[in-house]
């Protein structure tokens, strides 16, 4: 993947370009193990382990609410020390949790190791929107480097998955135990690599700029945490493709099983593709306007996916579906990129991993309730399904639409990138 030639970053070294590539390298490298492993983790447990699936299910589960607070301390520790130093102990973090993976015949050591993964995982989402505006210098596109990486995750997450896939086909279960080993070492490599990255000291924050009272400015900082019950909402659009396709496809739209897999490859090999095109052609627009954008796409996917189940035949039914997966995957170009720019340029100096940690808490809100209100909602019926997703995007659209005049010009306007 090419790098903007107007991008410079912040790092000492004189070849920007260089470290440009090893920060967009570390990504792929360690999001491709993660992708590998991660839609085989229950079956790796459950096949690792004797424990029963439905006390295998609650385990996982403690471990993910444990985790919930980690993002705020991990915050914390990256307005105090830099995220760099932050996401180098996330990944040897993340290398121990799937280590202990290998010894888990036993409950106490796959709580632990789950806890581990849980804590790591946590962390590097406080903490990597925060490095990426460490690398990027002032006057440079930080919407670009968040749709640069946001393609490069995509496609590391395709290609984990097919690894993963030939693995399985090829040695069965042993698969299993080869895709752990590549996550592990991945993590490593990742590791190594965000050590190569060097950013400047911070210059320190002028008195009369400093950000007042810490958690406490924070928590009256009512248009950032608003942002963040926008992203919230806007987050549970993402399930539409994990949780809700394989199980609306094939029994409501009565497709094959592999449609849904397909629909997932067809997600992120268009993110992968048009992210850094579509980021580029709408500079214009302010970033609350493009998360705007983003989420009345998700409306129409919706709108899309829950008409498949009325077609006539199976062509015209999948001809619907891609439509409506390109519209979530459009969705997700046009929020992603803007929303995380925007919190991480709304965000003080001096306390942008506390702000960060807090916006990100939007994800793990939705990726640990998420499961139960799909299946709630499955439980009721496909129509109220969409419903409710329709009244989450809409929602989530009546808080970006009020936040256009909540923010300074210059924090919600995208800046173009040098050349």
């Amino acid at each position: 993947m090419s790098i903007p030639s107007g991008l410079r970053g912040r790092a000492r070294s004189g070849d920007r370009g260089s470290v440009h590539r090893r920060l967009v390298t570390a990504v792929v490298v360690d999001t491709v193990g993660y992708g590998a492993f991660l839609p085989l983790t229950f079956l790796y447990l459950s096949t690792a382990t004797d424990i029963p699936v439905a006390e295998l299910g609650v385990i996982i589960t403690v471990a993910s609410l444990a985790g919930l607070p980690v993002p705020l301390f991990a915050g914390h520790l990256v307005d105090r020390l830099g995220a760099r130093p932050v996401l180098i102990a996330q990944t040897v973090a993340a290398a121990v949790g799937y280590t202990l993976y290998f010894w888990v015949q036993s409950w106490w050591p796959l709580l632990l190791g789950i806890v581990v993964v849980t804590v790591a995982d946590r962390t590097y989402w406080a903490a990597w929107p925060v490095f990426v505006s460490e690398q990027v210098a002032d006057g440079d596109s930080l919407d670009r480097w968040y749709a640069i990486v946001n393609a490069a995750k995509s496609a590391s997450l395709a290609a984990g998955s097919g690894i993963a896939s030939v693995a399985l086909a090829v040695s069965g279960d042993g698969g299993l135990r080869a895709m752990l080993a590549l996550n592990v070492a991945t993590s490593v490599t990742a590791g190594v690599l965000f050590v190569s990255l060097r950013t400047p000291p911070r210059p320190p924050v002028p008195k009369e700029t400093a950000p007042v009272g810490g958690w406490r400015a924070l928590g009256s900082d009512r248009p950032y945490l608003t942002l963040t019950l926008g992203n919230t909402l806007l987050t549970y659009g993402w399930l539409i493709s994990t949780l809700v396709l394989p199980v609306y496809l094939v029994r409501s739209v009565h497709l094959a099983s592999w449609t849904a897999a397909f629909a997932l490859m067809l997600k992120m090999s268009l993110t992968m593709l048009f992210q850094t095109t579509v980021a580029a052609r709408l500079y214009h627009l302010r970033r609350t306007s493009t998360a705007l954008a983003g989420t009345a796409c998700f409306v129409v996917a919706v709108l899309l996916l829950a008409c498949a189940a009325g077609s006539s035949s199976d062509v015209l039914a999948m001809t619907v579906v891609i439509v409506g997966v390109g519209f979530l995957a459009l969705g997700e170009m046009l929020a992603a990129p803007a929303t995380t720019s925007l919190a991480v340029a709304a965000a003080p100096e001096g306390s942008q991993g506390r702000y960060v940690s807090v916006f990100q808490l939007s994800w793990t809100l939705s990726s640990v309730s998420g499961p139960a209100l799909v299946g709630y909602l499955l439980s009721k019926s496909m129509p109220v399904l969409w419903g409710a997703f329709i009244a989450l995007m809409l929602a989530a659209a009546l808080v970006f639409a009020g936040l256009r005049t909540r923010f300074p010009t210059h924090v919600d306007t995208k800046t173009q990138p040098s050349t």
